[in-house]
């Protein structure tokens, strides 16, 4: 693709169009694929490696995928440890709904609490400074199509307020947006504040990110040869099996299992 690389909206590869322009802070926009991998954190094994677009977010593929792999060997998963790039509401109350608990650290423009304004639950009403009340009032959708609930106070209340010039001093009224997902939020917000909060993401950091650099530096995939989402799982999928393998055969068990036969005596001439 000679054009420059500006946004997959406007530009695709001809030859492979599966391919997706990604984008890191300081690296240059190149077309690749995205590599989604579960990892157990106890023994460092891959339990499932899929290929998606290099532009989107895939945990519930991803969660169905290794779902399936440990409910065939009799395996629950009761926690998911994941970076920030997970860190969404949609996430956090699909594991939430599946009864997993979600160790992914809270990311972007998340706030647990407003400044100057207290929560109700029971009326579902944000109180200010001033002990005016701010109840749900509409739901609406941002610009990256993300539902977001609307909370607003009268305007009566507001322009006789002595606090507006400070609060609202270029609206009629004070206005609060939060994300349909707040509660979820919170309750993930609150783990990685304790001390296994902390723990987990040095789990995390000690034992999927090295995976990632063995299959990157020894295990070939800084780049692949094949054109198409299929050829790319492929790829990722013969590496993950070498990688286990490897692990398999430097393995050594702490139990040795032994079994002792007593033979019959043979029979004894006359």
């Amino acid at each position: 693709m000679k054009a420059r690389l500006l946004s997959n909206k406007t530009h695709y590869s001809p030859t492979d169009p599966d391919a997706r322009i990604s984008i890191k802070p300081g690296k240059a926009r190149a077309l690749n694929y995205l590599c989604r991998l579960a990892v157990d954190t106890a023994k460092g094994v891959i339990s499932h490696v899929q290929a998606d677009f290099a532009d989107s977010l895939h945990l519930p593929h991803l969660l169905t995928g290794l779902q399936q792999r440990l409910r065939t060997n009799a395996l629950l998963l009761r926690d998911v440890v994941a970076d920030t790039a997970y860190a969404n509401g949609p996430n956090y109350a699909l594991l939430e709904a599946q009864q997993v608990t979600a160790w992914i650290p809270v990311f972007g423009q998340y706030k647990p609490e407003i400044e100057g304004f207290t929560y109700d639950p029971q009326a579902d009403a944000y109180h200010c400074a001033a002990g005016k009340e701010l109840p749900f009032q509409w739901y609406d959708i941002t610009a990256d199509d993300s539902w977001v609930k609307l909370y607003w106070a009268p305007c009566r209340d507001c322009q006789q307020c002595s606090l507006k010039p400070t609060c609202v001093p270029g609206s009629k009224r004070k206005q609060l947006t939060k994300t349909i997902y707040e509660a979820a939020y919170h309750r993930a917000w609150q783990r990685q504040q304790n001390r296994r909060g902390q723990h987990m993401r040095r789990v995390r950091q000690s034992t999927i990110e090295p995976v990632f650099g063995n299959l990157i530096h020894h295990y070939g995939l800084r780049r692949i040869h094949v054109r198409g989402q299929a050829g790319a799982h492929k790829s990722r999928l013969i590496a993950a099996i070498a990688y286990n393998l490897k692990k398999l055969l430097r393995h050594q068990p702490t139990q040795r299992l032994s079994m002792a036969m007593v033979l019959p005596l043979p029979p004894i001439p006359p």
